[in-house]
């Protein structure tokens, strides 16, 4: 074996676990517009996997500070003049909507578009497997994929869609679709 000078101050590799498809408490960290996007900084609220993306985030940060992004983010996407903008539209109405009234929060967004009111904001999200192949790496991550009310989580109606594949995939399974960000020590500080 052969040493090297910083072997004492190296960090380790941790092992991570990985975030089932299901459907999820959430609270709103920050909103903010970001590429065309409402983007929705969240975490998980409550259960076995309460704040998963932060520690996923600080697990990153130590092992590779330049790279390390906060991976709760649900993008709503802004009317672009394209073919997919009605449907752009209805989804961020039914979101803000559901948001609104879940938290009984006191905002007209047909008039108010300040991130600041989702603050705090809870919410339930249904997450899906979706295939990435990046760098080199191959697997499946859980990615938002809609939004549900608590009467419906709590009465247990709801599916988990299929898992979402990538087009070019040669498996034999089905498959559906997802989202991600970053952050630290104050959610202005999260990268995504």
């Amino acid at each position: 074996m052969r040493p090297f000078t910083d072997y004492e101050t190296t960090p380790e590799f941790t092992v991570s676990e990985k975030l089932p498809a299901g459907a999820y408490v959430v609270k709103i960290r920050r909103a903010e517009e970001s590429d065309g996007a409402l983007c929705i900084l969240f975490d998980i609220a409550e259960g076995e996997f309460k704040n998963y993306f932060m520690d996923k985030f600080r697990s990153d940060k130590e092992n590779f500070p330049e790279t390390a992004k906060y991976k709760g983010v649900y993008r709503l996407w802004y009317p672009s003049g394209k073919e997919y903008d009605e449907t752009n539209k209805r989804r961020m109405k039914t979101v803000l909507k559901l948001i609104k009234e879940e938290n009984r929060l006191k905002v007209d967004f047909s008039k108010e578009w300040d991130g600041n009111a989702l603050k705090g904001a809870k919410l339930v999200l249904v997450f899906q497997e979706q295939e990435y192949d990046y760098n080199g790496y191959h697997g499946f991550t859980a990615q938002p994929y809609g939004v549900l009310s608590m009467e419906n989580y709590k009465a247990g109606k709801y599916n988990i869609p299929e898992p979402k594949r990538l087009k070019a995939s040669q498996s034999a399974e089905a498959v559906d679709d997802v989202t991600e960000t970053p952050g630290v020590s104050s959610d202005e500080d999260l990268p995504f």
